[in-house]
């Protein structure tokens, strides 16, 4: 686990459904005059330099950020908190450098909300620290963000919002996710999680997204992306989701940003919907509608 560094797939399709789809749910909760807080529970480096030796290695970024980036002038407003964030870092007009999660969240938050972050890797985190430095009210935390998440719930003000988007790269973290998830919703069911995972032939979404639907978790809409052509051997994703419990906005705004991505990515359809429309098979534990 402590293996994992983002930097190998900083930018890929994965990361375009992911960011502006949070750029676009903290825009809203920020909306609202009562100062809120984000607990963002796998930060990362928080800003990528796409000119690395590690990015460069498969250059996933070339069916992602890239695509996205030559057709920025010409795609819908719904992106623009996203490209925003995206022109700031690379004023330029080249894509040289891609932000995280933790970067995101914090640039369209206002100067009373809070965010804290968390990244367990020793490593990252102090790449973290260096990109994240200057930024107000952002409290940075080298930890097991699992072992945290139930005693920072409820966040602040009861409002805000919880972003986790871990590597999956242990089989149990989807079990390990769901759990910690529901936990953290029996205590402030009102909040908003912000949950990505990746579209495996394993098929270890279904556990957990079968997970919170079995235990109770209701108002999850999903976005997913998936590859129509075969990944390269290097890249066993298919396709990549997002679950939001208790989403800042309706499921148009969800489509309208997930249509938006969607022409810029190579050989790539969608699917959005509410997860509650969905129930899990007892015999499988499969997904079923």
């Amino acid at each position: 686990m402590l293996s994992y560094q983002h930097i190998y797939h900083a930018g890929n399709f994965a990361d375009v459904q992911k960011h502006a789809l949070l750029a676009q749910a903290v825009k809203s909760l920020a909306a609202k005059p009562v100062p809120m807080a984000a607990l963002d529970m796998h930060a990362g480096r928080g800003i990528y330099r796409l000119s690395d030796q590690e990015a460069e290695k498969n250059r996933e970024f070339d069916n992602g950020i890239t695509r996205l980036w030559m057709r920025r002038h010409d795609l819908p407003p719904v992106l623009k908190p996203y490209l925003d964030i995206l022109a700031t870092l690379n004023d330029s007009g080249q894509m040289l450098a891609y932000p995280g999660s933790a970067y995101i969240t914090r640039k369209l938050m206002r100067p009373t909300d809070k965010l804290t972050a968390i990244e367990r890797h020793p490593g990252e985190f102090m790449k973290l620290r260096r990109e994240m430095a200057g930024l107000p009210q952002a409290e940075l935390l080298q930890d097991d963000s699992l072992k945290l998440l139930a005693d920072r719930i409820p966040l602040p003000n009861r409002r805000g919002i919880v972003i986790c988007d871990p590597s999956y790269e242990i089989k149990t973290e989807y079990a390990d996710i769901a759990r910690a998830l529901v936990q953290a919703w029996k205590k402030w069911p009102q909040g908003c999680y912000f949950l990505w995972y990746p579209i495996l032939d394993a098929g270890g979404h279904d556990m957990l997204l079968g997970g919170l639907r079995k235990n109770g978790v209701s108002n999850i809409l999903v976005s997913e992306i998936r590859l129509e052509t075969a990944p390269e051997e290097h890249f066993r994703m298919h396709g990549s989701g997002i679950a939001i419990i208790n989403p800042p906005w309706p499921l148009a705004v969800a489509q309208s940003v997930t249509d938006a991505v969607i022409p810029c990515l190579h050989g790539a359809a969608r699917q959005v919907f509410w997860l509650d429309d969905y129930h899990v098979d007892p015999d499988t534990g499969r997904l079923t509608k």
